[in-house]
């Protein structure tokens, strides 16, 4: 198996610590059964790692499956309880104040690149500058009609951007709630 492979299990291992270890080496034993199937179809180790996701998430889920699992109360169902929170309460700080800043701010800049494209031909149409609205690679600045054209793509490729990101925002908020309901029902 290769050595990129064995890392990302060993990485699983570690944030699996405070399962039982003989659920911890099913749980192994299973992601490197389906690795080694993978690899048989030539399939490379750095697609069956994006496949998988971060090793992290994928311990995440395990977790959160093991705690809904099991409805008695443990001392490891304790500790796996506070890591699944600690673990989605950490990355909900960074994930979710990021994402929707830069999804706003990638929508409000995709409206507006067309709209300072539009205002800069518009005066170039009646003979006037407008030296603050520029579309600039490097050195080379784009004339009214090409910085147009460029602002409309421009735009539009931070609108869809906006957008997914917005997305993805909210498939990573109902991804960890759906995993909370399922810990607060199994309690």
């Amino acid at each position: 198996m290769n050595t990129l492979l064995e890392t990302y299990l060993e990485q699983i291992d570690k944030y699996l610590k405070v399962m039982p270890i003989s659920e911890r080496a099913d749980i192994v034993k299973e992601i490197k059964s389906e690795m080694q199937e993978l690899e048989l179809q030539n399939v490379p180790p750095e697609k069956i790692i994006e496949r998988l996701g971060g090793p992290k998430e994928l311990a995440k889920a395990y977790l959160g499956g093991s705690i809904a699992k099991d409805s008695k109360f443990s001392w490891q169902k304790l500790g796996a309880l506070l890591v699944f929170y600690s673990m989605a309460g950490l990355s909900g700080m960074f994930v979710i104040p990021m994402a929707g800043v830069l999804s706003v701010g990638l929508m409000i800049s995709g409206i507006l690149a067309p709209v300072a494209g539009i205002l800069k031909f518009t005066g170039f149409l009646f003979g006037f500058q407008v030296p603050y609205v520029m579309f600039r690679f490097g050195s080379y600045e784009a004339g009214a009609p090409a910085a147009l054209l460029f602002s409309i793509l421009m735009g539009a490729l931070f609108l869809i951007a906006g957008k997914a990101l917005w997305n993805l925002m909210l498939g990573y908020i109902q991804k960890v709630s759906k995993k909370r309901k399922e810990l607060q029902s199994s309690l």
